[in-house]
């Protein structure tokens, strides 16, 4: 493989596609490649979470070519992620490939992997990726370590050379809730005092998803998980131990010792994915709790999807936990009332747990020339449940940076109500471009927008 070239201009411009070359005196100039990643957050996330800035590091990324006819493989490349500009943003660029891409190529990125798959795999397609990237180096992943994602795109203007990432794993939290009243009679239970692990989770998975639906490798032998987590509001947690990562499975109607034999999505059992938390009553002996995934509105168990998150939040505590953990596991978690949240709509969401900030989009485009009372988003703050305000919160702000300013008609603070956020520009900016950040304070977190000019 050649050694990949990389370019001053990337870095200054940060465009999804500038394949302008640096003249060298006395060499041909040679148009290469170049294209960014764009790594969303999760298709359903829960706006209780706390943000993980190892959600977006890329360790490495094989870029792999298939030809627009058979699907068979053209070529591929190894790039390491400190060649990759803004590694761990939600946009990054890759730097200039040393392979060839024609139009119509379909071209594939898979982060995180192994390093050293058999890419050379004789007639290796599209559609039998799996096979040459497994996904078998962790049980499930804790915050803070590089994640499995995959995206893929043909090549051509008409998606401005970005190639979508998406996480081949589910993201889990526990939180105590915000229930006003009396919610746990036992009287210790607290973000203090619980932990938790993960039990007949899926074993490995697939770095491809596989046509929609919802695969993985089950367990052979009951396993469960080693690591300890904590609820997200315990103080000093660091992201090891507040964010487990798992495979995506089949677990509302399979166990997680057996994916080929079928259970009811509305049936209790003990072999289907849970979590057990352990209440610290030091020095009295510890008791348990089960928590499925489980939705309480229709009564059905859940699957874990690839790049969703799963935040089970405990409202209330009606009774102390069984005093085994096997009694835990034989028997529905029907002394603790919780909730599993998973949200769609607004994707763009920056919280501390508590609350969050939410956006239509998080990079704004832009056409070049001075604008006057522009609309590029919607902005508000959104709160648990069953919290109307934001008890304590002073600082509430939305200021404009670089070549930016406010317009008069636009939301100076936010609102728990989507408002529109206007901008009109004071310079004239390139194509490519940065034009500047609006940056939305709320309380002790910072959620920035970028706009950038197309």
């Amino acid at each position: 493989m050649k050694r990949i070239t990389f370019f001053i201009l990337s870095i200054l411009c940060f465009t999804a596609c500038n394949n302008e070359i640096i003249d060298n005196p006395g060499e041909k100039p040679e148009a290469k490649p170049q294209f960014e990643l764009h790594i969303p957050n999760a298709e359903k996330v829960s706006v209780y979470s706390t943000a993980a800035p190892s959600e977006c590091l890329i360790d490495s990324v094989w870029v792999l070519v298939f030809n627009s006819g058979t699907k068979e493989l053209k070529a591929a490349e190894h790039i390491g992620g400190d060649k990759i500009v803004n590694n761990g943003a939600a946009t990054q660029l890759m730097p200039q490939l040393s392979i060839d891409v024609a139009l119509g190529d379909t071209v594939v990125c898979i982060a995180n992997t192994d390093p050293n798959p058999d890419t050379s795999k004789v007639n290796l397609k599209l559609n039998t990726i799996n096979n040459c990237f497994p996904l078998k180096k962790h049980m499930y992943y804790s915050g803070g370590e590089y994640l499995p994602m995959y995206g893929a795109m043909e090549w051509g203007p008409s998606n401005g050379y970005t190639c979508e990432m998406i996480r081949a794993v589910a993201k889990v939290q526990v939180r105590m809730g915000t229930t006003s009243g009396d919610p746990d009679v036992t009287g210790n239970f607290t973000e203090k005092n619980v932990s938790y692990k993960v039990y007949a989770y899926g074993f490995a998975g697939y770095i491809q998803p596989t046509l929609g639906t919802v695969s993985g490798i089950p367990q052979t032998t009951p396993t469960p998980g080693t690591d300890e987590y904590f609820l997200i509001q315990k103080d000093n947690a660091t992201e090891k131990e507040m964010n487990l990562y798992l495979y995506e499975y089949p677990s509302s109607n399979r166990t997680g010792y057996n994916i080929n034999t079928p259970i009811g999505n509305k049936d209790f059992n003990s072999t289907r994915q849970y979590i057990i938390l352990t209440k610290d009553n030091t020095p009295n002996p510890n008791t348990y709790y089960r928590l499925d995934f489980y939705n309480a509105k229709d009564s059905t168990f859940l699957d874990t999807k690839r790049n969703h998150h799963y935040t089970f939040t405990i409202n209330k505590v009606r009774s102390e936990g069984y005093r085994s953990i096997s009694e835990a596991q034989n028997n529905p978690g029907s002394n603790i009332e919780y909730t599993v949240y998973i949200e769609d709509g607004s994707s763009f969401i920056t919280s501390n747990g508590q609350y969050a900030i939410v956006t239509s989009v998080d990079t704004a485009y832009i056409e070049s020339g001075i604008q006057t009372g522009l609309t590029i988003a919607t902005a508000r703050y959104q709160l648990p449940a069953k919290m109307s305000s934001i008890s304590g919160v002073t600082t509430n702000t939305i200021a404009a940076t670089g070549s930016l300013a406010l317009n008069g008609g636009s939301i100076t603070s936010l609102s728990n109500l989507n408002g529109s956020v206007i901008i009109n520009t004071t310079t004239a900016m390139a194509s490519g471009s940065i034009q500047g950040t609006v940056v939305f304070t709320l309380g002790n977190i910072t959620h920035n927008l970028v706009v950038k000019v197309k």
